[in-house]
């Protein structure tokens, strides 16, 4: 199945931008002359290294190429440079086959913000297992990292239930309404969510859900999906996630 990535404040700028260059066994980093990542690269490959072992010891999954890993050291340079002004994007472009245009991750590298987690790794290595909604696919990829801003997601997500600040499941089933959705609240349930059905039913079924539940599929068919995996409808997932975790 055929998938484009829908990034219409993407550009390529960074490419003609003369970075430095580090070349490790699964990523080529490219970093700022005399940024604190350049400063720290050797650490920061140590990490990448092992969070992408992590990651495809878990999906259970090979990868024969590497990841371009750009590091702008502020929001500002990374939206001049390449559209966006969130801390990190993982960019593919096109997706045929299981095969991307591109496989790069854009992150920004501060004393303040060092968004060099598991997340983006995620959305990359995770592309053969095809694209779920996302839902899943954010879910994943916070589970991968198991903190949002340093809290453990299940805790993260319990103070929002207490706030009644968490959406709906079901109506994050609808990919359409997360165009109206607070980060903040959605990256940390999306979290706690995705670990808690990880955990109590297993990463088989989980990994079936991601498979069969889609962004072409109407909302219905993924509802439904998510009912014949799991026999249980998403509002009894989710009753079930509230009573046991939070």
């Amino acid at each position: 199945m055929e998938y484009t990535q829908n990034i219409p404040w993407y550009k390529n700028d960074y490419l003609n931008y003369p970075f430095r260059k580090e070349e490790s066994l699964h990523y080529v980093f490219y970093f700022q002359k005399d940024s604190l990542s350049e400063k720290d690269i050797k650490e920061i490959i140590k990490l990448k290294e092992e969070h992408y072992l992590k990651i495809l010891s878990f999906l259970e999954l090979d990868n024969n190429r590497k990841i371009n890993y750009y590091i702008y050291p502020s929001i500002k340079e990374k939206s001049l440079l390449m559209g966006d002004d969130s801390p990190g994007n993982a960019i593919w472009e096109e997706l045929e086959n299981n095969n991307p245009n591109k496989f790069e991750i854009h992150v920004v590298y501060n004393e303040k913000c060092k968004f060099i987690g598991e997340h983006e790794d995620t959305h990359l290595l995770s592309l053969p297992w095809g694209l779920s909604i996302y839902l899943f696919c954010e879910g994943l990829a916070q589970y991968m990292e198991n903190v949002f801003l340093n809290k453990d997601l299940h805790s993260a997500a319990k103070e929002l239930m207490e706030r009644k600040k968490l959406y709906s499941i079901e109506f994050l089933c609808d990919n359409n309404n997360w165009e109206h959705v607070e980060p903040t609240i959605i990256y940390p349930q999306a979290g706690s969510f995705a670990k808690f059905i990880i955990e109590k039913y297993g990463k088989d079924k989980f990994g079936e859900l991601y498979r069969n539940t889609s962004r072409h599929f109407e909302t219905s068919k993924n509802l439904s999906e998510i009912e014949r995996i799991y026999d249980k409808t998403i509002n009894q997932l989710e009753q079930e996630w509230l009573d046991h975790k939070l």
